[in-house]
């Protein structure tokens, strides 16, 4: 595979591992199955966090193999795996609100501003 200057690489996929699994431990969600996979993303992110439901406690996550090269300069694999971890953190909370008839569209902003007050809180030394 041709690989370009903005390509994540295999060390930082290694990192982003390490990352994820050092929050997993820290928020204590060692009850979750976690693969990882170093891929193309189907999104504009730089990873993901795929889930296959609460009950069986399996979760995939992504570190995209690219990046644009305005997306790049911006990529903290650290602080993007924290932020998945927290995705994996607040999943059972949108699960449950969606099976509730919550509206589906009320969740990701609420979802994305906790996560990152955790991120200015955690990280607000990084910038």
């Amino acid at each position: 595979m041709k690989t370009s200057k903005h390509d994540t690489t295999p060390e930082e996929f290694e990192l982003f591992k390490s990352e994820c699994l050092r929050w997993i431990g820290f928020f204590g969600l060692t009850d979750w199955k976690v693969d990882f996979v170093h891929e193309k993303l189907n999104s504009d992110g730089y990873a993901e966090c795929r889930f296959n439901g609460v009950a069986s406690k399996f979760v995939i996550m992504a570190l995209g193999i690219s990046c644009s090269k305005y997306h790049r300069k911006f990529l903290r694999i650290e602080q993007t795996a924290f932020h998945e971890v927290c995705e994996l953190l607040l999943y059972p909370l949108e699960y449950l609100g969606t099976a509730r008839y919550v509206q589906p569209e009320e969740f990701e902003p609420a979802r994305h501003g906790i996560i990152r007050s955790l991120e200015n809180s955690v990280y607000k030394n990084c910038k």
